[in-house]
């Protein structure tokens, strides 16, 4: 046997000439090794104090002692220093006592030879060599799972808890693992994740509750069954977020209020001055209506009042438009239909510009959507497009086929481009850089194809253009 250094190999004997015996068929083996004799009981527990010793030969007849007796002692002072019973007597009942005791492996005097031995010794320390390591990585395993920051639990199959790690001790306030072992703890979960099928998912967010120590956590819970023996066991692991779900809820709030405040900023800006305007109209009506020989004609002020009472109407159709698409109605339509019902409402505003149209548009793609909303979301791309076109030699190109499962919807214009800065902007509520605009328009066109299970990108380069592209599932 290669070793860096020989084993040091302690053999009790109180025979001399059965020392002498074993020590000249020790010869013949095949690795480098040290022997310490010890004569008696008491000598052998000397040198396994005083001295690091590698494997243990023992004698079964030691005086007043057995062998089987510093068996037992070293298997509980020295639980993975091997031992081998040298025995006279071969015996049902002494091969029963010494496997009970713990001994690795026996030999009959007289019986065996150095290969025998040779082999016996190379079990015995790769035994001890399995038995330490499989120790170890328990040990630290049993540390993980002990010191782990998660709430563990192994339960058996009605949900009873066998065992517990401190985090689990100290979420339901227990001082030991007795308190909790035997518990059910099926009634503190919610979903009830061993009810219809959920057992089978491997991970899933719960609710805890637990109304003994009145508290109330959120967990993402990993669920993983394990063989133990001849029955299964589950393996509870409940990451705590609740703090996470505290500050995801206060974020959510803060950001609610901060929309409520641009939204009332919005409203009491872009309100406020058509107000203003038909206050000050019907100021000047009264005073026309007062003075009988007035050269103030008063269709003036009723167009400025008509004029910004539209101004009104259209921030509030924004408004609408940009929060009411919380239900949507769902029908089948053309890809190629919608958005010919779509470029219709435009037509006539890029015939003005004289903005050529280029389109590509694959027919009988069918979609399942809400038809008016989305010739709401396409409309406001639409009109982007041809407020971005400046001169005379504007072009706004519309592709639509089908890849895959999807349809991929291309707007495109040459117009002033957007402002890197800014793209990342552009789906924000009340983000503008028009003149006079709300800032709402491509907001609902975001919210109406999320809720069409669809997507929206936006490719810009200054001075040269700008691509919406948007995807949307096809009718299966």
């Amino acid at each position: 046997m290669s070793s860096i250094k020989p084993i040091r190999l302690l053999i009790v004997e109180d025979d001399e000439d059965d020392y002498y015996l074993l020590e000249s068929s020790l010869k013949g083996t095949s690795f480098d090794k040290t022997l310490v004799w010890a004569e008696t009981y008491t000598k052998a527990k000397e040198i396994l104090k005083s001295q690091l010793i590698d494997i243990v030969l023992v004698d079964y007849r030691l005086g007043v002692h057995t062998g089987i007796e510093l068996v037992s002692y070293i298997n509980e002072k020295y639980p993975f220093t091997p031992t081998i019973l040298m025995t006279g007597l071969q015996a049902l009942a002494i091969d029963e006592q010494a496997l009970k005791s713990g001994v690795y492996d026996y030999l009959v005097k007289g019986q065996y030879t150095s290969e025998d031995i040779d082999r016996s010794i190379r079990y015995a320390l790769e035994k001890s060599r399995v038995l330490r390591s499989l120790k170890e990585s328990e040990n630290k395993f049993k540390n993980l799972f002990e010191n782990a920051v998660e709430y563990v639990f192994i339960v058996d199959l009605e949900l009873n808890v066998i065992d517990a790690n401190k985090a689990a001790l100290k979420l339901f306030e227990y001082e030991n693992k007795e308190q909790i072992i035997g518990e059910n703890i099926s009634d503190y979960f919610y979903p009830k994740i061993f009810e219809a099928g959920k057992s089978s998912i491997p991970s899933l967010e719960i609710e805890l509750t637990l109304p003994a120590q009145n508290k109330k956590c959120f967990c993402i819970l990993n669920l993983s069954v394990v063989d133990d023996a001849d029955k299964k066991i589950y393996q509870l692991v409940l990451h705590d977020i609740t703090e996470r779900r505290q500050n995801e809820q206060k974020e959510k709030l803060l950001e609610k209020q901060t929309l409520t405040g641009k939204v009332a900023r919005v409203i009491a800006h872009e309100i406020k001055n058509p107000l203003t305007n038909i206050h000050l109209s019907i100021a000047e009506l009264r005073q026309i209506l007062q003075e009988k020989d007035s050269k103030e004609d008063p269709n003036d002020f009723i167009d400025i009042i008509e004029r910004n009472g539209k101004r009104i109407n259209i921030l509030i159709e924004d408004l609408l438009n940009a929060t009411r698409f919380d239900t949507i109605t769902i029908g089948e339509l053309y890809m190629h239909e919608l958005l010919n019902d779509t470029f219709d409402h435009i037509k006539d505003r890029a015939k003005l510009k004289e903005i050529k149209i280029e389109k590509d548009i694959q027919e009988n793609i069918l979609i399942k959507g809400d038809k008016e909303k989305l010739i709401i979301a396409i409309l406001n791309i639409f009109v982007n497009s041809i407020e971005a076109i400046e001169g005379n030699n504007g072009v706004l190109k519309i592709s639509a086929s089908a890849i895959g499962e999807k349809v991929s919807l291309a707007i495109s214009d040459n117009g002033k481009g957007i402002q890197p800065q800014d793209l990342n902007k552009l789906f924000e509520p009340f983000f503008t850089s028009k003149h006079g605009g709300t800032g709402l328009g491509l907001t609902a066109t975001y919210t109406i194809i999320s809720k069409h299970d669809g997507t929206i990108k936006v490719l810009s380069e200054l001075n040269k253009g700008t691509t919406f592209i948007i995807t949307l599932p096809l009718k299966k």
